[in-house]
């Protein structure tokens, strides 16, 4: 039997923070949701809009780590919660799911190098950095943003 559970979210709700640790991940049912990076800063930036069928929160439930965005009900929304404990059964139930949750992970790890290589050009620009040093800067931070997401 499934364990998951529905949950009803409000137009510009929070339903997960960047930063905090949450031991659930969302199926939307209807509705949208919004992903941020520094939501509600002066520089937030929109990483996506999700829509229904769409899964979010995949990466804190399975690395255990804080969330890398905030999500934001875009209007009203009907989202399946799946905790940590469930999500195997989730997802031997709902097998395209799994699919979804990967496709979600390998498209936040594209937008979020992306903003890395931003963030460092940005520098570079700003301080006049020598740049086989920003290169070298890259490299590293890239190879720990691969390499600390333990799945």
């Amino acid at each position: 039997m499934d364990k998951s559970i529905v949950q009803a979210f409000h137009a510009e709700e929070i339903i997960q923070k960047e930063g905090e640790t949450y031991e659930e991940m969302y199926k939307i049912l209807s509705g949208s949701v919004a992903l941020y990076n520094r939501y509600g800063e002066k520089d937030e930036f929109l990483i996506g809009i999700y829509s229904k069928s769409k899964c979010f929160g995949e990466l804190g439930i399975l690395s255990g780590q804080p969330s890398i965005y905030t999500a934001v009900a875009y209007d009203e929304v009907l989202a399946m919660r799946i905790t940590r404990d469930s999500l195997e059964e989730f997802v031997r139930n709902n097998p395209k799911n799994a699919i979804d949750i990967m496709q979600n992970m390998t498209h936040t790890v594209k937008v979020m190098q992306k903003n890395i290589n931003l963030l460092l050009d940005d520098i570079y620009e700003k301080q006049n950095l020598n740049k086989l040093r920003t290169e070298d800067i890259k490299r590293k931070i890239m190879q720990y943003s691969i390499s600390g997401l333990h799945i």
